[in-house]
């Protein structure tokens, strides 16, 4: 970055971008289906507010351009060993920019994928100093509330499953799509990109199942299907978990917004 006014201008692109409020209320959460699903239990979830889609490339660039990924403050004790090289990085040579970030950058509209749990992280902690906002991950009981609404839908939608609907495995597009786009793709809070898309990290930790091969390293729950999940995948209630040094193609975030 060259000098003051280069920041002022990164900053200023800085984009929280659209939310949706969820009131208070209790959530169904998980199913009979799977066993990283059981069991079956009902929560309390306080109001907040999330993103209506997933953090896009255009909001990730910013972040990106304001040379965050150079600046220790944004990244937490683990975060900054990831990206000095000091912890697994799973094949990610360069560390410095999201996975395959020159095809992304082409994408603005895209979900940014290709970023580990530490890279979301960063990128919360950043854009809620620029916004003066209370900014971070959901946990799973508020993305599965956002998802399923007050009732046990397994798709944002409602109760049937519907190729047209998401951008999952079934639609064979095979890449991701602009985020929103997919209209149906909704749950009843107004809530985009759920059931297919991307992948999306989420605040909670994750413990492995008996007999899941998993690395020996702390685990984070990830929730949402993808392009690259079936419909199975793509259910309101299915979880699974990575290391928080994990990245894919298909795996991004959403944030949410501290109500005041």
């Amino acid at each position: 970055m060259s000098d003051v006014s280069d920041f002022i201008d990164f900053t200023q692109r800085a984009s929280i971008g659209l939310t949706r409020r969820i009131e208070s209320g209790t959530v169904r959460m998980g199913s009979r289906f799977h066993p990283r699903e059981q069991p079956p239990r009902t929560v309390f979830v306080r109001e907040f507010e999330i993103g209506h889609v997933p953090v896009t490339v255009n909001q990730f660039n910013a972040f990106v351009m304001a040379e965050t990924y150079e600046q220790r403050e944004w990244w937490s004790d683990a975060g900054w060993a990831w990206r000095q090289g000091d912890a697994p990085g799973w094949g990610r040579d360069d560390r410095s920019l999201p996975d395959g970030w020159k095809v992304q950058s082409r994408r603005f509209h895209h979900p940014v994928t290709g970023v580990t749990w530490h890279e979301a992280n960063a990128y919360c902690r950043w854009i809620g100093k620029i916004k003066k906002k209370s900014v971070r991950l959901p946990t799973e009981e508020e993305w599965e509330r956002a998802a399923r609404g007050g009732d046990t839908r397994p798709f944002p939608w409602g109760e049937e499953f519907d190729a047209a609907f998401a951008n999952t495995l079934e639609s064979e597009r095979g890449t991701t799509v602009g985020t929103g786009s997919l209209n149906h793709d909704a749950s009843p809070y107004g809530v985009h990109d759920l059931a297919g898309n991307v992948q999306e990290w989420t605040a909670s930790p994750y413990e492995p199942i008996p007999d899941e091969p998993h690395p020996p390293v702390p685990h984070t729950a990830v929730r949402g299907g993808s392009y690259n999940d079936t419909a199975f995948g793509a259910r309101t209630s299915y979880r699974r978990g990575y290391p928080e040094g994990y990245f894919y193609p298909y795996l991004g975030f959403r944030i949410v917004v501290g109500m005041k």
